[in-house]
């Protein structure tokens, strides 16, 4: 079954060019992208249309469409069958004002949960910030003295970053795991 939505390498390259070309004035790089389709997949459930028009601030690319699709599905299938998600940047924190690629998907990765916060925090919001700790960190989107400090501490980043692969497994399981009632 994780075959079947499998996503092709023509589709990715698709998606790669636009996203990371001059066409793609209302969206995200590549890597941020693919952060904010690990926090839609991972995340409270939500319809695609309305993350679609977050994603590109309403200039949803209708040639598109069926590739984000594929690929969010993609990921589902991959978390679903219990295999981790490889993110398409090395896991390297960079402790520079403009970051590298890495930052760039946490801050995508971020701007999935705060597009939709409140159905994120509302079961568990100490365990969800205690999960989303390295992504927050890495993205600089929360300005904060305690995660300042953090940032500058590379053995603690480097730690942090390392768990995110494991961290949207955790996630998953939180948002779409059966629960004992």
């Amino acid at each position: 079954m994780h075959e079947l939505y499998a996503l092709p390498e023509s589709a990715l390259v698709r998606l790669e060019d636009f996203l990371d070309g001059d066409d793609n004035e209302h969206g995200l790089d590549f890597c941020g992208t693919h952060g904010f389709l690990c926090a839609v997949t991972v995340g409270p459930v939500r319809e695609s249309s309305e993350w679609l028009d977050v994603l590109f601030e309403g200039e949803v690319p209708a040639d598109l469409v069926a590739d984000l699709l594929a690929w969010q599905k993609s990921l589902h299938a991959c978390l679903y069958h219990e295999q981790p998600l490889e993110l398409p940047c090395t896991l390297q924190f960079s402790s520079t004002k403009d970051g590298n690629e890495l930052t760039d998907w946490c801050i995508g990765f971020m701007e999935g949960v705060f597009s939709q916060e409140e159905a994120w925090y509302v079961r568990d919001e100490e365990h969800v910030a205690e999960l989303t700790l390295p992504m927050v960190t890495v993205s600089g989107l929360v300005e904060d003295p305690e995660l300042e400090q953090m940032r500058r501490q590379p053995k603690l980043m480097m730690q942090l970053v390392r768990q995110i692969p494991e961290i949207l497994s955790e996630i998953y399981l939180l948002f779409h795991a059966p629960r004992n009632v």
